[in-house]
């Protein structure tokens, strides 16, 4: 199943293969700053600062 396919079946109330996530995708949805650093860690990607998109909810990007 196709990322696609996987949320019109989630929004569709049916049982996808694997649950639908999204990070940040568009500007309504995001991760926190720190969730990124930590994400970057745990995958051993290159460590660099973490930039704010949208201080107030402290989304990075």
């Amino acid at each position: 199943m196709t990322s696609r396919e996987r949320v019109l079946c989630a929004l569709s109330h049916q049982q996808p293969d694997k649950i639908p996530v999204d990070f940040g995708a568009t500007a309504v949805t995001g991760i926190h700053a720190k969730m990124v650093a930590a994400l970057r860690d745990y995958y051993h990607l290159e460590k660099r600062l973490v930039r704010v998109h949208e201080p107030y909810q402290m989304l990075g990007l």
